[in-house]
């Protein structure tokens, strides 16, 4: 393989990679605001102080690591508009998933 191609095959894999951890960010923040979510209308957050405090401290670094990338969807699909459901992570990954096969099949062997 000639140093292009292989600078090219990099640059790809790079690309995959950072898009595959852009997806788990999402999932993540999404599940955790979610669990969040019901544990602060329950009794567990009295009772598990610690674990409830875990997941708020991982909650509020997930949601700063991708509120920049998803501050444009945002402006598509304001959450007042859409009945006060955030579907901004779901158009985000929509595009993340086309990128990624835009990818696999613009380059196939990389």
């Amino acid at each position: 393989m000639d140093p292009g191609t292989a600078a090219v095959v990099t640059l790809l894999r790079g690309a995959h990679w950072i898009l595959n951890a852009l997806e788990f960010f999402i999932v993540a923040w999404v599940i955790l605001s979610w669990v969040g979510f019901f544990m602060q209308r329950s009794k567990f957050r009295w009772k598990h102080r610690r674990v409830y405090e875990t997941i708020v401290t991982l909650n509020e670094f997930f949601e700063a690591a991708t509120r920049p990338i998803l501050k444009p969807f945002r402006r598509l699909l304001p959450p007042w508009k859409t009945g006060g459901i955030d579907f901004s992570p779901l158009l985000l990954l929509f595009v993340i998933y086309l990128l990624k096969t835009f990818l696999t099949l613009a380059f196939p062997y990389a």
